[in-house]
């Protein structure tokens, strides 16, 4: 695992994910070293970095061209780069170029996660797994209301982190990175 002080990351991009979060989404996704991955709306790339080390392929998609530069970096200096194919991109449009994919990880947080999980579940390999990522409560009641229509079966895991900061008075505990995390896979 890649530890959180050694990512760059910046303000200007929410959605930094925790190493022991991504620790639940390695393990939730049983990836392989055959498998391909999209990570749509990638961030900072701690997701995509990870994985490349671990996939045979994984496709970094965000439409934002600062996020695919951090990512870059992160990946450069964490992972495998030759593993992984940036995609500074809407993520609709990007994910339409990609035809055979194992795992599909969504960071939902724009309104367009139902047209995302419509071409996904039309193009993932069979028995493919998707992990949708969220800390909007009313997302994740669609996303799973979603998933049900395309008879999915989700599991909903909902991740609290809470790391303890030493003061003089003694340890202060602070809850960071509140995270639930929806998986599916395909039947």
């Amino acid at each position: 695992m890649i530890n959180d002080f050694d990512l760059l990351t910046t303000c200007d991009i929410s959605g930094f994910l925790k190493e022991e979060i991504r620790s639940i989404i390695i393990y939730k996704s049983d990836v392989n070293d055959s498998d391909i991955v999209l990570d749509i709306n990638c961030g900072v790339g701690e997701i995509s970095s990870e994985f490349s080390n671990l996939a045979q392929k994984v496709y970094a998609i965000d439409e934002s061209p600062q996020a695919i530069t951090i990512s870059e970096n992160n990946i450069k200096k964490h992972g495998n780069i030759d593993n992984v194919e940036l995609m500074n991109e809407y993520d609709l449009s990007a994910i339409e170029k990609i035809e055979n994919f194992d795992i599909a990880i969504l960071h939902a947080k724009n309104d367009n996660y139902n047209e995302i999980l419509d071409i996904v579940h039309e193009k993932i390999n069979s028995k493919g797994r998707i992990l949708i990522l969220t800390n909007f409560l009313d997302i994740e009641v669609n996303v799973v209301n979603k998933l049900d229509e395309l008879n999915y079966n989700p599991q909903i895991t909902q991740v609290n982190i809470t790391k303890g900061q030493l003061l003089y008075k003694g340890i202060k505990m602070e809850n960071q990175n509140p995270m639930t995390i929806i998986f599916a896979k395909k039947r």
